[in-house]
């Protein structure tokens, strides 16, 4: 009797991975070259036509027009979406000084963009960022009211988008206790539950933002993930190693990022405002876009969707800080040069942002002048294109996965397929260091995995493409699976 045995899949692989020929078409500008400066919304409100040409003249590409804590949750102003509004009263003081100062026109017109920008905190709360976790109907009357409004406001104005602002700075009676924790002050709730709601609220939060403002452009400063630059200097200098593993950012933005709607979430990291704190620009900058897509590609449910609008990018900050000393001194002209020159390399998205402490007039810029506009000029920074190839599990009659290994000469952010019967994701990444570390340079790869059952039921072909930070895509891979019957006798 002939008795049919399961079917295994045999893989076959072709791919020829080459670096870019730059002859082939003229290359197109990939730098972060929109330079940003973040500040008071009270300054950018102010400048005049002469003050936006002096500033656009130096390099300055945009702002974030930065107005603090919203009302009710530390703040004095409240916004509207409703372009009909009257804008009566105190509460709406600043709504109105951006409307009848067309401040968002006049720097539109001079190619400059401007982002609204919100603290992404409570005041009055001093266990969570917001309100609590867990409770409905502070979130339900409070926050995402407040959020949606501030996002119709925007889109009414004329801005890209929101900035958000997620440093937990001192709260109601100079306490510091709220906190990013799944461990926060009062909770009484499980770790896995408490995840859980703050990854619900970052889906409600982007829901109100994206009906009040579709297409709506987000960047947002201190959002920390586990695996990071940031992460990995701490252990290095202080000897403490996952600081962020309790830290429900992830959960958060996942939320966030799962919701569809949004034109693009940019995330500038402040790890790297005066200098790469260790190692090097390029080591820092090599570790912390691989291990970041890496980590992102495991966590982020909607990783398809969300890794073509996420971008991650510096943060500079040219001007002294209010701590005299190494750290908050500003840099030398020529020092911030070579920085300015590694963000744009670096950055993804097209933008990089600069912060500025206290007011824009009270530091003399005009040294760093030719800094800053030589950071801003778009350029294409990275002609090669990353490398790919698939393998079949040593040893493996039936595999599980389809894998393989992704190469590039700056980082690796995801790796694409898809099938042919119209499935398409994205595969699951590890950044593997081989040899090397901060102190000189990494020698790494990315090795990548497709789990067989996110094909589609029958798929016989794969094919199979790396992404770099840039964008610069690999010659594909075409992963065959040859299904076949064994017969016994």
């Amino acid at each position: 009797m002939i008795v049919a045995a399961a079917a295994a899949a045999l893989l076959s692989v072709t791919a020829a991975p080459t670096v870019g020929d730059a002859r082939a078409r003229p290359p197109k500008p990939d730098s972060a070259d929109r330079l940003v400066f973040w500040l008071g919304c009270d300054q950018v409100a102010a400048l005049t036509n002469a003050e936006l040409d002096r500033w656009k003249g130096s390099g300055v590409d945009g702002f974030v027009c930065m107005a603090g804590h919203l009302r009710d949750m530390g703040g004095t102003q409240d916004f509207t979406g409703n372009p009909h509004a009257t804008l009566q009263g105190q509460n709406y003081d600043l709504q109105r000084t951006l409307r009848d100062s067309h401040i968002v026109q006049r720097a539109a017109a001079r190619g400059m963009k401007l982002y609204l920008g919100v603290k992404l905190v409570n005041y009055f709360n001093t266990a969570t960022p917001l309100v609590d976790w867990f409770d409905d109907a502070g979130w339900s009357h409070l926050v995402l009211p407040k959020m949606r409004q501030a996002a119709g406001a925007a889109r009414a104005l004329g801005f890209a988008g929101l900035a958000f602002d997620a440093e937990l700075y001192p709260q109601r009676g100079g306490v510091s206790t709220a906190t990013w924790s799944w461990d926060y002050p009062g909770n009484t709730h499980s770790q896995a539950a408490v995840r859980a709601k703050a990854e619900q609220r970052g889906r409600q939060l982007m829901r109100s933002i994206v009906a009040a403002f579709p297409g709506a452009q987000l960047v947002a400063y201190d959002v920390q993930f586990p695996e990071t630059w940031s992460e990995f200097v701490v252990q290095v200098v202080a000897g403490i190693h996952h600081i962020y593993a309790d830290r429900l950012d992830i959960n958060f933005w996942d939320g966030l990022l799962s919701v569809r709607g949004y034109r693009s979430v940019r995330l500038l990291d402040a790890t790297f405002f005066k200098s790469s704190q260790i190692g090097s620009w390029k080591s820092g900058f090599q570790y912390d876009y691989n291990r970041v897509s890496s980590y992102l590609s495991h966590k982020i449910s909607n990783w398809r969707y969300a890794s073509s609008r996420l971008f991650l990018s510096p943060f500079s900050w040219i001007n002294p800080g209010p701590n005299p000393g190494p750290y908050d001194d500003a840099r030398s002209p020529a020092y911030v040069m070579k920085q300015l020159l590694a963000f744009r390399r670096w950055g993804m998205g097209g933008e990089f942002g600069n912060f500025v402490y206290g007011d824009l007039g009270a530091f003399d810029y005009s040294p760093y002048r030719h800094a800053m506009r030589l950071a801003s000029t778009p350029a294409t920074v990275d002609r090669v294109k990353p490398t790919l190839t698939a393998t079949r599990r040593a040893g493996a009659r039936r595999p599980r996965r389809i894998t393989g290994i992704a190469h590039d000469n700056l980082a690796i952010w995801a790796v694409r397929w898809h099938d042919n019967r119209g499935r398409a994701g994205v595969a699951k990444l590890n950044w593997k260091v081989l040899a090397g570390d901060y102190r000189s340079r990494y020698v790494w790869e990315t090795r990548w995995a497709i789990p067989i059952t996110d094909l589609a039921p029958g798929a016989t072909r794969v094919t199979v493409t790396a992404e770099d930070i840039k964008g610069n895509r690999s010659t594909p891979a075409t992963v065959s699976l040859h299904r076949s019957r064994a017969r016994d006798g």
